[in-house]
């Protein structure tokens, strides 16, 4: 069904309007697309899951999938929420990997207000301190318990301060190790140029950068508020020039990876086969502990199983949380799966053979 960009549009409007109006549908969706994309409704849940993937050689990337309401409140519940997964990574030892999106602890009124270099009030400027006061609590955590904490990449409108918070919690916390992950979306225009940037900030200091690029995920979205916006469109209208963005970031991570840990997380098999080669360079041998490869549950299985298999550094990122509260993931997750070319038929024609082939 997923295969059908109609569908999931008119899905998920309909699921976001019935839970509105209070259907009884949740029972549907769990059994359905949440029982696909996300790991339980609490961290303790996903443990089942964290385990049957350990068990395969995967690691997990924990993430709280929860969209937070807009209120200091519900900033403090999601800061809360991450804190005890890390204590329950280091408790238990399941997995080692947690993500934080930076709107679920701060208002993104704010943080789209400094993207643009626009004054804020006095209340607004005690609000951002509490948000770094936020992610600092999350960082010094994830570092004290051994953690790694991926910072999500979200909306050009409101990405600079982002980038500007995970660098400096980078130069705070990645001494010895990378700690703390920024993600950059290749399918912008202009991130290449911001890692190159990012390199040659960091050139004289002995920080270990952590570096993880996804192609993007707000494509659409990008487009229409250029258009209706009137400015230049931050994100490639072409696909090709996406994969070359995302190829030449793992050429200049490479080249750099005395200084930093790669992620690069991926459903492109063409990407993801580069890398490996890449990777069989006998200068990058001693680095292989530092080069990742991530890929969402409940996608693209035939990679993240035999990267693992093979012995690459391989992960699968798992969202949790209520599935009234996740549905807005699982949209975002449902739309992604129908602009990847071909890939639900791709995965579908794997599953089919491999089923033929166990008749057999």
């Amino acid at each position: 069904m997923m295969q059908n960009p109609t569908l999931v549009k008119v899905g998920g409007a309909a699921t976001n309007l019935a839970l509105k109006l209070r259907l009884p549908i949740k029972g549907l969706i769990k059994q359905t697309v949440y029982k696909l994309f996300c790991g339980g409704e609490t961290a303790r849940e996903a443990q089942q899951v964290i385990q049957k993937l350990a068990s395969a050689r995967v690691q997990t990337v924990l993430d709280y999938a929860a969209e937070a309401q807009e209120t200091e409140a519900g900033f403090d519940m999601v800061r809360d929420e991450i804190l005890r997964n890390i204590q329950l990574a280091k408790d238990t030892k399941a997995f080692t990997y947690i993500s934080v999106k930076l709107t679920g602890i701060g208002h993104k009124s704010i943080f789209q207000k400094l993207h643009y270099r626009e004054t804020l009030t006095l209340q607004q400027k005690e609000a951002y301190k509490r948000t770094r006061e936020r992610l600092d609590a999350v960082c010094h955590a994830a570092e004290q318990a051994g953690i790694t904490l991926y910072i999500d990449a979200e909306e050009s409108w409101m990405q600079n301060p982002m980038d500007e918070l995970a660098e400096e919690m980078m130069r705070r916390y990645n001494q010895n190790r990378a700690v703390v992950f920024n993600t950059l979306q290749m399918y912008r225009t202009d991130r290449v140029a911001y890692l190159e940037a990012c390199l040659d900030r960091f050139k004289n200091e002995t920080i270990v950068l952590g570096i993880k690029i996804v192609r993007g995920a707000y494509l659409e979205k990008e487009q229409e508020r250029a258009q209706k916006y009137g400015y230049p469109c931050p994100v490639f209208t072409k696909k090709t020039d996406t994969d070359n963005s995302f190829n030449r970031a793992i050429d200049i991570c490479l080249e750099n990876i005395h200084r930093l840990e790669l992620c690069a997380a991926t459903h492109n098999e063409y990407s993801t086969t580069y890398l490996t080669s890449r990777m069989e360079d006998e200068r990058l041998k001693q680095y292989r502990h530092r080069i990742h490869f991530s890929q969402l549950y409940g996608m693209s299985d035939n990679l993240t199983f035999n990267l693992a298999a093979a012995g690459y550094n391989a992960s699968k990122y798992l969202p949790y949380g209520d599935v009234a509260t996740a549905v807005p993931y699982l949209i975002r997750r449902a739309e992604e799966n129908t602009s990847i070319a071909g890939q639900m038929g791709r995965e579908l024609q794997l599953l089919e053979q491999e089923m033929r082939r166990r008749e057999l």
